[in-house]
């Protein structure tokens, strides 16, 4: 739960960062990030009495930058007069995006520095962009939401690097003259039509009737059309009519046409209103009956048909509110988007992510069923730790203590010597105080355990389900894969082809003991972050150097046999050497480790002795210890963190990206 308001922080936020009260008592409640943008604007010199124009870019830089560096960089192209703008500061956003920049001209050319675009200049362009509309249209449109002229002219190349308060000011100089002398209009209502009966049939002859081919009830409009879904409008043939329903994506009314980009949840496709309608904002709801029409210029992403609907009736189901348009901007922090994350999710990115993350669930079940594995659903309220006791989740468990499961490993192994070998895909929590990008305090966790197995068995068991994984879920969704991460996919091959995809993992991977790899870092000055010195034998290599180790090995990597004193009690120890286990973590490039597993102890002795070690009172793991009593095997397994492949997989920032609503240190809302 976020901390109470500090009036204290609040003041100093309004006063020193600038913030309005809501957007001020917002950050206060999370006061690691208020301290840490009251220190960065310290860094920088303002004051209460500094510019507040150069405030709102500070701001900016400091929720956008994606570290220290660049946010420092960006604040001194603030501080020096270059950068001017929020246009600017975002482009200068993304300019940074692999580092600070080494070539100082090709920065400044792509953030516009030293262009200067005048009022006189802005009137202009503005003047030529309100002359293509009708008076009357321009009104309908400025009344329902000017928010959508101003959305117009941001597309405009030549006021790229324009202040848009300048132009908003200017927008609301130019245009109440020109609608002045337009009157009101005030639609009659329609008559309901009789109880039981049919709306009347909408007007088609003129395409200035205000209410063009709208039916009063939408429930009237199918009229017999077969109901379709979006992702079948590609292989629908030329001239079917059809019945659709869905979500204005993206809408652009004008004065006897309109053409909104329409949405349900398979895909995407143009529609277009050859009429006068009445002006709706984004997300409205709509019922639409139409000619599905060839057209190869209205593709405009990946997940669009080069087909067109034209529309013969249709009717609103849900109107939207005009706010949808200021809920979220591309300025918005990222905060502001987790905060409105519900209606992130309607986005073509985030929606398609959640997709991908669905097929990557259904495919781990159809590996592991392929594999005669079953299902089972351990219990997440436990007494007992897995991973150690400082990641744990307390809670009030009707007077006892109790967790939040850190993993379901010790039950499934209760069930492989009855049920057989077995899966389950859960949330798992680790009450881990990191904000990075690769932690979550509540994931996703896709666990297995295997009986009478080798630890080869177990390696291989690993390589093969996630190559298997992975070219099926390529097979399955390969192109919204290819809409979220196109730079992996080969030029001109078919994105459902495993074959065709750069990051497609392939057997045997790397197979890298610790202790070669502590030298393997050693010998390319790979240091331990914590110490800033080269690794000793017995360190974790922790997150920022296993990254780098393994882009220097390019591929996905084994790390295996880690000391014993680093890993959890139950793992079991290697043959020869009871100092090392036989455990494994797998890496991929470009984000560290998604696998950790092991052949556990199954060694009734063995397993008190390393109780004994830890210090945990083995009378409370009585049910997981008597596995090993009655008829003990080998046997081992592992854990995966979806959310983890998936930003591999998808090249996403973080994994707050690939959760529906993501939980962190500091975030358990909405």
């Amino acid at each position: 739960m976020a901390a109470a308001p500090d009036a204290a922080l609040i003041a100093k936020l309004k006063d020193i960062v600038g913030l309005d009260d809501k957007n001020a008592k917002d950050l206060s409640t999370k006061a690691d990030r208020a301290t840490a943008a009251l220190d960065f604007f310290a860094a920088q010199g303002i004051t209460s009495t500094s510019d507040r124009g150069v405030k709102v870019l500070l701001f900016s830089a400091f929720t956008k930058a994606k570290d220290n560096a660049t946010r420092d960089f960006i604040a001194l192209n603030v501080a020096n007069g270059k950068l001017k703008s929020t246009q600017q500061l975002d482009a200068a956003v993304r300019a940074t995006e692999k580092g600070v920049p080494t070539d100082l001209a090709a920065f400044e050319k792509a953030c516009g520095v030293g262009i200067v675009v005048t009022d006189t200049q802005i009137a202009a362009h503005i003047r030529t962009e309100l002359a293509k509309q009708t008076p009357a249209s321009l009104k309908a449109a400025w009344v329902k939401n000017p928010g959508q002229i101003l959305g117009q002219l941001k597309k405009i190349e030549d006021l790229k690097w324009a202040d848009f308060t300048v132009v908003k000011a200017k927008l609301d100089e130019l245009v109440p003259p020109i609608i002045a002398a337009v009157p009101d209009e005030v639609p009659a209502a329609a008559p309901a039509p009789p109880t039981g009966a049919a709306a009347a049939p909408p007007k088609h002859a003129d395409p200035s009737d205000s209410n063009w081919a709208m039916a009063a009830d939408f429930r009237t409009v199918q009229k017999g059309a077969k109901k379709t879904k979006l992702s079948e409008i590609a292989a629908t043939p030329e001239g079917t009519e059809v019945f659709v329903q869905g979500w204005a994506h993206r809408v652009r009314h004008q004065a006897r046409i309109s053409f909104v980009v329409l949405r349900d949840v398979t895909g995407f496709v143009q529609v277009v209103f050859a009429g006068a309608i009445p002006p709706f904002h984004r997300e409205t709801s709509l019922a639409i009956r139409a000619v599905v029409k060839n057209e190869p210029k209205a593709a405009a992403s990946a997940l669009q048909p080069p087909k067109e609907l034209h529309v013969v009736e249709w009717a609103m189901i849900g109107p939207s509110d005009g706010d949808i348009e200021n809920i979220i901007t591309a300025e918005s922090s990222p905060d502001k988007l987790l905060d409105q994350r519900h209606i992130v999710l309607r986005g073509d990115r985030a929606a398609s992510v959640m997709k991908v993350r669905s097929a990557l669930l259904r495919c781990f079940r159809e590996h592991f069923w392929k594999k005669e594995m079953e299902e089972v659903a351990p219990p997440t309220l436990v007494q007992t730790q897995c991973e150690g006791g400082s990641t744990l989740f307390k809670m009030d468990y009707y007077g006892e203590e109790a967790y939040l499961t850190q993993s379901s490993q010790l039950y499934l192994e209760t069930a492989i010597t009855s049920i057989g070998d077995v899966f389950c895909i859960l949330p798992s929590y680790r009450a881990e105080r990191s904000k990075t990008k690769r932690h979550l305090s509540e994931f996703t966790h896709v666990e297995a355990e295997y009986a009478n197995i080798t630890y080869e068995d177990l390696l291989a068991n690993i390589e093969d389900m996630i190559v298997d994984v992975f070219e099926n879920v390529v097979r399955r969704v390969g192109d919204l894969i290819h809409h979220l991460n196109p730079d992996q996919l080969i030029p001109g091959k078919n994105p459902k082809d495993p074959s065709a995809w750069k990051f497609m993992p392939t057997k045997p991977f790397y197979r890298l003991p610790y202790a070669e790899a502590i030298k393997l870092c050693n010998a390319n000055n790979i240091v331990n972050t914590d110490t800033g010195k080269p690794f000793e034998y017995g360190e974790d290599i922790s997150d920022k150097p296993e990254r780098e180790m393994v882009a220097l090995i390019g591929r996905p990597v084994l790390m295996m046999q880690f000391p014993a004193s680093m890993k959890s009690f139950y793992m079991g120890r290697s043959e020869g050497d009871n100092t090392l286990t036989d455990s494994v973590d797998v890496l991929m490039p470009g984000v560290g480790e998604i696998v950790g597993g092991s052949m556990r102890m199954w060694d009734y002795a063995q397993l008190m002795s390393a109780y004994a070690r830890e210090g945990l009172d083995p009378s409370k793991y009585y049910w997981y210890n008597e596995q090993r009593k009655y008829g003990s095997v080998p046997h081992g397994g592992f854990g995966l963190g979806l959310e983890r492949l998936l930003v591999w997989m998808l090249n996403l920032d973080s994994v707050k990206d690939a959760c529906l609503f993501p939980r962190y240190m500091g975030r358990c809302q909405p």
